[in-house]
């Protein structure tokens, strides 16, 4: 596939008029510092939109810019396009008429050889009868017989092509997912390679769902298999007991774990590699009652690419952030539930310092993204390598950051805090509702505050939401009182007679009829004062804490979830699900808003 260079885009872009060249001279810069896409610098400084985007490289292509999200097909249509061939090369069929013409929507259109490749592909297969065959085929509409060869007719009709983003095109590829129920039983059909195609089966399915997680759970007659797409669990299809011996003994030689060992706990990893990308997946399985249930953790490589506007933070929380990560020491936490993207918004920051002359070493368990140029340490409690004492040993090879993936326990917290405090700039997670109940947290550890207060930076609290799937988002307004009632204990910002625009999705076939597809980041964060170090000190409790940020333009998880429900990236209904609105007491006159 062409890849496009930023030097290349930026051509494209000045020669269009889209940028000056003195702006394509900065950004360029800032994108070779930086060493990411010159997009993500362009959508930072807000000097482009992604349509805007696009529209000037369908205009260099000399084609007509395609909305897949606004003008989807349908699933008979993208599949005129053989899958495989379809991925390689970045294109889906979008309209086709049998033997006259077709229309693709390709994201690469200088690959070579495409439009003969397309011929090709969607040529039909034909039946052509030899020998007796032939003979009994006489006169016989659509019959064949035993000995005949199979040729493929090449497609002759009309190939166009249109523009269309890589995303929206790899989105569309949903449409290509079978029920998972299908492929098993044509699969224990054929009673060949049951367990390995059967594995492979699930983990294509999971990978094009995007699921972060697969539970297999044997029950007395069957085995459901379940998927965990964007946080919420979906049963994917169920396997007959008789088949699954052989699946989870695949599962075990394939994390090399002991295939022997049916009743105690054990843990692995696999690294399962596929035309669609490679996957990292944990591996934990334990002994139920009806057998051995086995979790798998998805881990895709995708992820190791995502920059802090990908995980949706607002252009001043990036920039606070972003001012923290870039400090010679201090300590920057991300607290929430397990799987609301802490460690995912830490490997955010680790990324943007990795760069040859800063030292980067991590401590985590299990070291979930393997990132060129950064140390990765496991822990391992067999071999009594715990957080406390691989920190300890981190802190004597001369890092500059720290990552550690989460302060458990009042050791690795002290030593954590010495080594912010002593040059170091440290990352960690820790398991807290909110914000601000870290500080208690850690000071109950045995934290002392004024420690404390000297090396906290910023802590990010956090969740993730589910996104509205923008293939069949729609938008409708409703009174700000009926607002009111949706929003339960937020009628703090239904004040006003203006109406609310508000969205949702109406479930189409890619995003399973859930109305969802991905999900977004819904964030606060407590940047650490002045005013705010001496509360620490004083011991002050999370809501002392938190009244203070307040006075200074403090925003909840609630209102930063409150504008993305605004701008229709998620809906009310998810917002409730995962925050609460903030209680009647923090509802004080606020600062300016541009400032934390």
């Amino acid at each position: 596939m062409a890849v496009i260079s930023n030097q290349e885009l930026g051509k494209i872009l000045v020669s269009q008029s889209y940028l000056g060249e003195e702006e394509l001279k900065a950004v360029l810069s800032e994108a070779d510092e930086r060493r990411i896409d010159l997009r993500i610098i362009l959508f930072e400084r807000r000097l482009l939109t992604t349509e805007l985007l696009e529209n000037a490289l369908a205009e260099y292509f000399k084609l007509p810019f395609y909305d897949l999200i606004g003008k989807s097909p349908t699933r008979e249509i993208v599949e005129v396009l053989p899958e495989e061939f379809a991925r390689t090369v970045s294109a889906v069929a979008v309209a086709y008429t049998p033997e006259k013409e077709i229309t693709i929507a390709t994201s690469d259109p200088g690959y070579e050889g495409l439009e003969e490749a397309v011929k090709t592909n969607i040529g039909q297969h034909v039946y052509i009868p030899t020998g007796k065959a032939a003979a009994q085929a006489a006169g016989k509409k659509n019959f064949w017989g035993k000995e005949t060869k199979v040729v493929t007719k090449k497609f002759e009709g009309e190939v166009h092509f249109v523009y269309a983003p890589k995303n929206a095109i790899s989105a569309t590829f949903a449409l290509y997912n079978k029920p998972l129920a299908t492929r098993f039983q044509s699969i224990m059909e054929k009673q060949k390679k049951v367990a390995p195609e059967m594995l492979e089966e699930i983990f294509e399915d999971a990978m094009g769902l995007k699921a972060s997680d697969i539970h297999f759970e044997p029950q007395e007659k069957d085995v459901i298999v379940r998927f965990r797409v964007d946080g919420v669990m979906h049963e994917a299809g169920r396997l007959p007991k008789a088949f699954y011996e052989g699946i989870i003994n695949r599962i075990k030689i394939e994390a090399n774990l002991r295939i022997d060992e049916h009743y105690a706990a054990q843990d692995g990893a696999i690294r399962y590699k596929s035309r669609a990308g490679t996957m990292d997946v944990r591996v934990s399985i334990i002994p139920i009652v009806d057998g051995e249930k086995v979790v798998m953790r998805l881990l895709s490589e995708y992820v190791r690419n995502l920059t802090l506007a990908d995980l949706g933070f607002s252009e001043l929380y990036r920039s606070i952030l972003e001012a923290a990560a870039n400090k010679p020491f201090g300590m920057i936490l991300t607290t929430g539930p397990t799987g609301s993207g802490k460690s995912t918004t830490l490997y955010g920051l680790i990324k943007m310092r990795n760069r040859p002359d800063v030292n980067i070493s991590t401590v985590e368990d299990p070291v979930e993204y393997k990132i060129p140029g950064i140390n990765h340490i496991q822990i391992n409690q067999g071999t009594g390598l715990t957080f406390a004492k691989g920190l300890r040993a981190l802190v004597r090879q001369d890092p500059d950051i720290i990552l550690v993936g989460e302060i458990r326990d009042a050791e690795t917290a002290s030593i954590a805090v010495n080594a912010a405090l002593t040059g170091h700039l440290l990352f960690s997670t820790l398991h807290a509702n909110d914000s601000a109940t870290a500080i208690p947290r850690l000071i109950e550890m045995g934290v002392e505050p004024f420690l404390l207060a000297s090396t906290l930076e910023v802590i990010v609290a956090q969740r993730l939401a589910r996104k509205i799937c923008p293939n069949c988002r729609f938008s409708f307004t409703i009174p700000a009182t009926e607002a009111c009632a949706l929003f339960k204990g937020a009628g703090h910002y239904f004040t006003g007679s203006e109406p609310v625009h508000l969205y949702r999705g109406k479930g189409c076939e890619a995003c399973g009829n859930t109305g969802y597809r991905g999900r977004i980041g819904i964030y606060e964060l407590l940047q650490i004062d002045k005013d705010l170090e001496e509360l620490i000190v004083q011991k002050k409790n999370s809501t002392t804490l938190l009244l203070k940020a307040r006075e200074h333009g403090f925003m909840f998880l609630f209102e930063d979830g409150l504008d993305k429900v605004k701008a229709g990236m998620t809906t009310i209904e998810e917002l409730m699900r995962i925050a609460a609105p903030p209680e009647e007491i923090y509802f004080i006159k606020k600062a300016d808003a541009n400032t934390l």
